[in-house]
């Protein structure tokens, strides 16, 4: 396997990665502000102290984020593949065609 087609397959399996994120380690419902947890009512400031987040806010972030994260992830893991697909094709074409 050539070194483009490894990093095809790399990039493939970098974006199926992403797409799992949100399933696996970014499913923690936990609410943090900086590290320190957050419980319903409470707010996380700005480190420069101009503006404030609810808990609820944090929350409804991050929900509304994994669709997104997985959107990219696939279509990265497309594009890997596509990638992939299309240097493999590329190959057999050059082989057939000093045959």
């Amino acid at each position: 396997m050539t070194g483009r087609r490894l990093s095809h397959l790399l990039l493939a399996l970098a974006g199926l990665l992403v797409a799992l994120y949100p399933f696996t380690l970014g499913a923690d419902p936990t609410v943090s502000c900086r590290g320190v947890e957050l419980s319903p009512g409470q707010s996380c400031a700005k480190a420069d102290g101009s503006a404030a987040q609810s808990y609820e806010a944090r929350a409804a972030d991050a929900r509304n984020a994994a669709p997104v994260i997985v959107g990219v992830g696939l279509l990265v893991a497309a594009f890997g593949a596509g990638l992939f697909v299309a240097d493999v094709r590329r190959d057999r074409r050059v082989t057939a065609a000093e045959s």
